[in-house]
């Protein structure tokens, strides 16, 4: 996005001053706040919300929702995990019983080829030839059963970490569709989330440019007005920009640009939760 402050000239800007004698004491020009990494934190805790009963009840909903999606989730696992155990004890079972059916079926043709061939010691022979080939048989049927209880596991964590990213997805489209509700109706709700970027910034020797849709023209052309009764140092304008989603917002000074966009902010709140799951 090209800097806006570049479209406006000092010289094309009229400011209306009376010639006053005021008494004051100077006080150092402040330094640009820097906006930490956490901002979004700030962005999304929408203080006062809980003073509106149609939030509170779409937060209860929420809640409730979540709690029933946690216990059904937690249904599934152990469902799982008791289906898991069950193919482990059948797998053992069937590795002990095809192990000695083998063995006594290589025990009983060693001792007839031995007698066939007539050798007197055929049996013995023949018990040590199938005792041998029983434990190769036997090592061959144990590697396969920790191979199958391997992949078994592999598949369970796998489908628990599916079924937890889609848990985050899922509350994260929730998060989004009740904050969205609630700035749509409450004119003021947008000011929660740019007033405190706003008051960050430093407003002398800045131009603050906040983009924002048309729905949100009006009522953030009024938060700018009052904010300008508090700090008349700070030079601003409101632009509409169709190209931002549904309540989005972007503020911009001389020295760096802000995107408040709500769902950018929940998808980087999704984004550290699965990559915090990825690494435990």
């Amino acid at each position: 996005m090209p800097s806006s402050h570049n479209l406006f000239k000092h010289s094309n800007v009229i400011e209306k001053r009376d010639i006053r004698k005021i008494e004051t004491t100077y006080v150092p020009k402040k330094k640009s706040l820097p906006i930490d990494k956490n901002i979004g934190d700030d962005l999304l805790s929408l203080e006062g919300l809980e003073d509106n009963p149609y939030s509170s009840l779409m937060i209860s909903n929420l809640e409730k929702e979540l709690e029933a999606l946690k216990k059904k989730y937690q249904i599934v696992i152990k469902k799982e995990r008791d289906k898991f155990f069950h193919e482990l004890r059948t797998i053992r079972a069937t590795v002990e019983e095809a192990t000695e059916l083998e063995a006594e079926r290589i025990k009983e043709e060693a001792y007839d080829s031995g007698l066939k061939e007539g050798r007197l010691d055929g049996f013995e022979v023949g018990k040590k030839e199938g005792f041998q080939v029983g434990v190769e048989e036997a090592g061959y049927l144990k590697d396969n059963a920790l191979e199958i209880i391997k992949n078994t596991k592999e598949q369970v964590e796998q489908y628990k970490k599916e079924k937890q990213n889609e848990f985050i997805e899922l509350a994260s489209i929730m998060a989004e569709k009740v904050v969205n509700e609630e700035l749509s109706t409450d004119e003021v709700s947008l000011r929660k989330i740019i007033a405190p970027v706003l008051n960050r910034l430093d407003k002398e020797d800045n131009f603050i440019t906040v983009f924002v849709t048309k729905d949100n023209y009006e009522s953030t052309i009024k938060y700018m007005e009052k904010l300008k009764q508090t700090s008349e140092q700070m030079k601003y304008t409101v632009l509409v920009d169709e190209s931002l989603k549904l309540n989005g917002c972007v503020i911009e000074t001389d020295y760096e640009v802000i995107d408040l966009d709500i769902k950018k902010q929940l998808e980087l709140m999704v984004k550290d939760l699965s990559e915090g799951e990825c690494d435990v």
